[in-house]
């Protein structure tokens, strides 16, 4: 049974055709569905959308399964598994996505999240003909390694196989877009977002997952992101040992998977500061985490648009943050950012002044920004819809 809704989408209206018995099966093209920042907040998408008129199905680049995807299955998803992505294939990755989806019509929609990756899989897609190939930009490239000037050269072939361009940020769209792109209103910022009820402060919280972190009273600087070169943890180190200078009981947490083969933690070590600092590692009860921290520190060289910030910020923590990353992420005045050319000396006592900041209810300052989760999960349904017909 098909149903004809009148919807208005940005000041406009749509002639938007649902299929209640059987919604329209998007394609979420990842890496895997584990717990990071894109993955987290493409599932707070997922919970809130309406799957009466919008299903999510998944395909991975991973033969193995993620945290996410029995999640994923009770809702009512599917997970494909796939070979992983590398150079020594590139060649390939376009003509396996084109048989998969042969062979799976059901998609005229195909939403990729793979940065520098999303040309070489839409390119399959297009040569499929599926109509609507939304490559989505989740991070922004600003500092010269060789690995990152790969990904420079393997991102070209994006906006020739595309139909839709996405960004969570200015600075993530210019990145894999261009500036040309960007200034010709061709890319749509689609921001990050979070359901900022599930962070808001609670003192009871706060007081028992500090008891059982064996934090007791001592100043806690958190952090969360997987560990990784582009989030700077030996910097936020640093920051961390001239804390404890002032402030000899201090505790600094740190919440995220090891993607650097330990290194970090022998970093503390030859610093002399490895039994001020835990390593959680990924946590599904970030949320909690958040409330136990006095200031949440983040340091990235670079982001697309890290949820981490809106998250800290939702839980009513201070915030001090790089200037590299974009200040879209500001939703609230508990943020300030530094220069990372800024001393280490500067850096910890901006730390250790913010601390004065009494905590904040900050669910107003969501509610009524681009970053509350309700409100993108509308518009992307209404696009969804839109552009399934066509």
């Amino acid at each position: 049974m098909v149903n004809i809704l009148l919807c208005m989408d940005k000041g406009n209206f749509y002639m938007l055709y649902s299929v209640t018995d059987n919604p329209i099966r998007v394609l979420q093209i990842v890496t895997q569905m584990n717990r990071a920042g894109l993955e987290s907040r493409l599932m707070d998408i997922y919970r809130n959308i309406d799957r009466s008129r919008v299903q999510f199905d998944f395909y991975t680049c991973r033969q193995g399964t993620g945290f996410f995807d029995e999640e994923i299955k009770a809702m009512g998803g599917k997970v494909y598994y796939n070979d992983s992505l590398d150079l020594k294939r590139v060649h390939r990755i376009s003509n396996q996505f084109k048989l998969f989806l042969l062979n799976h019509s059901e998609y005229r929609i195909v939403h990729c999240h793979l940065n520098q990756w999303c040309g070489q899989v839409l390119k399959g897609a297009k040569k499929a003909n599926v109509p609507v190939r939304i490559a989505h930009s989740r991070t922004s490239l600003q500092t010269f390694t060789l690995k990152n000037f790969v990904k420079n050269i393997v991102k070209l072939s994006t906006n020739q196989h595309a139909t839709h361009y996405f960004a969570v940020s200015r600075k993530a769209g210019e990145w894999l877009f261009g500036k040309r792109m960007m200034d010709l209103g061709k890319v749509e910022i689609w921001p990050n977002a979070i359901d900022c009820k599930n962070f808001k402060f609670d003192q009871q919280t706060r007081e028992r997952m500090r008891t059982t972190l064996g934090l007791d009273n001592d100043l806690t600087l958190i952090h969360v992101g997987n560990l990784r070169p582009e989030k700077n943890h030996a910097f936020l180190l640093k920051i961390f040992k001239r804390v404890l200078a002032e402030q000899p009981s201090a505790k600094l947490v740190l919440v995220g998977q090891d993607g650097l083969n330990g290194a970090i933690q022998s970093l503390s070590k030859e610093m002399g500061i490895a039994q001020s600092v835990q390593f959680l590692g990924s946590r599904s009860d970030v949320s909690d985490l958040l409330q136990a921290g006095d200031v949440f520190v983040f340091p990235s060289f670079y982001e697309g648009f890290p949820g981490a910030v809106l998250e800290a910020q939702a839980a009513g923590l201070p915030c001090i943050i790089s200037d590299t990353i974009t200040d879209e992420v500001c939703v609230t005045p508990l943020v300030e950012q530094l220069p990372l050319s800024m001393r280490i000396e500067e850096w910890a006592e901006n730390v250790l002044t913010i601390l004065k900041s009494s905590r904040a209810d900050t669910v107003e300052y969501f509610e009524k920004s681009r970053f509350n989760v309700k409100e993108l999960v509308d518009d992307l349904t209404n696009f969804y819809l839109r552009f399934w017909k066509q």
